[in-house]
């Protein structure tokens, strides 16, 4: 239907955009499974994998699709689902934390070294008199 509508129509293809708005949202069995328990699809194949295979075996359109009232839900879409802060936090984690896993990863042995080091001196020289902390010392029995 997507390639007759290419085909036959002029003005915007409206099921094209359908198409590809669908295909933006099912990505996985378990979309598909939670677009039919809402009732937005309707699943008469036997499994929701193969919903999702069809949905995903669609391609692009081969002309430019603009058709406002669908641009509107998806931008409508993207700008719900940018603004939860599940997806925030996931963002700031992926670009902060798990993109600069390098640099943490340096930090924490560079630290590792200096506690090291700092051990090693505390064992040589007394540390008390450098660090006047008052630590518990317990009476070992042998």
């Amino acid at each position: 239907m997507v390639a007759y509508e290419a085909c036959i129509v002029v003005w915007p293809m409206v099921l094209a955009r359908y198409t590809e708005l669908m295909n933006g949202i099912i990505d996985t069995e378990k979309d598909a499974s939670f677009l039919r328990n809402k009732g937005i699809i309707i699943n008469p194949l036997k499994s929701d994998k193969e919903v999702a295979d069809l949905w995903n075996g669609m391609s692009k359109s081969i002309r430019f699709t603009n058709v406002s009232f669908i641009d509107k839900v998806i931008v409508d879409v993207n700008k719900y689902y940018n603004g939860r802060w599940k997806v925030k936090f996931g963002k700031f984690m992926k670009k902060y934390i798990f993109g600069s896993w390098q640099i943490l990863s340096f930090l924490a042995a560079n630290m590792l070294l200096l506690l090291t080091w700092l051990q090693a001196f505390c064992q040589v020289y007394s540390c008390r008199l450098i660090f006047p902390i008052k630590a518990l010392e317990l009476a070992v029995t042998y």
